[in-house]
């Protein structure tokens, strides 16, 4: 089956994340234009804007910086057939050592940010029928997980606004649905002690993790014109037992 992306808008939060690198790369080898935000990592930003993509670093959690965002994009573009909201941080706690600040700052990036940019951007996705809205969430969303409860919130809670949105924006067309991509290796799994990595692994049916490359594959397959008719869901992506 031939999925493509020609000539398709497609905008990223987290682009150069370890999923979002992928996604980037795949979306401009499927004939996307691509624009992707990111925070720190300028080495991989400008290796995705040497493919062709265009990035912009970005503070999420600054309403200001998504205003200034905005007004850059609708210099470059007046229409935008998918956002894909795939910027996330995580500050691992128990709920005893758990800081207001650090609780506050996850919320404001995994949450908050998508509401208001969302708000922001929908005017590029009422240009033309069928554009997208993908968030990028997490089983612990669903199920929780021991020292994470300002992350599983704020999963939560985006699986919430994920079918809310579906609800208010289907009569304009606009499909929204969310995507578990599953345990991957990325900067948010580098200080997981190794048996709770393994154990990861060993929860899966498969005995393995999930693969940036695979999901991005899915992920272009969701955007695309063979993807017309869902809304309102959550995809999961992994081998995890239920």
């Amino acid at each position: 089956m031939d999925v493509r992306l020609d000539g398709k808008f497609i905008f990223i939060t987290g682009g150069t994340s370890a999923l979002g690198r992928v996604f980037v790369r795949r979306a401009l080898e499927e004939g996307a234009t691509v624009f992707f935000t990111y925070h720190q990592n300028i080495q991989e930003a400008k290796a995705l804007e040497a493919l062709g993509a265009k990035g912009f670093q970005v503070n999420l959690s600054k309403h200001t910086e998504i205003d200034q965002l905005k007004k850059e994009i609708q210099s470059l573009t007046r229409h935008l057939d998918a956002i894909v909201h795939n910027a996330a941080v995580v500050r691992d706690h128990t709920i005893q050592n758990l800081t207001e600040e650090e609780w506050d700052e996850v919320i404001s990036i995994d949450l908050s940010a998508i509401y208001y940019l969302t708000k922001k951007f929908l005017s590029f996705l009422f240009k033309k029928p069928g554009t997208k809205i993908l968030n990028i969430v997490s089983r612990v969303g669903l199920q929780g997980r021991f020292g994470e409860a300002n992350y599983a919130a704020a999963k939560g809670a985006l699986i919430s606004l994920t079918k809310t949105l579906a609800q208010e924006l289907g009569k304009k067309q606009i499909l929204v649905n969310a995507l578990n991509p599953g345990f991957m290796k990325s900067h948010m799994t580098e200080s997981i002690p190794e048996e709770a990595f393994n154990r990861q692994i060993q929860e899966s049916v498969l005995g393995n993790i999930s693969d940036p490359k695979e999901v991005s594959d899915f992920m272009v397959y969701l955007l695309s014109d063979r993807f017309q008719h869902v809304s309102g869901q959550v995809f999961h992506f992994d081998s995890r037992r239920v």
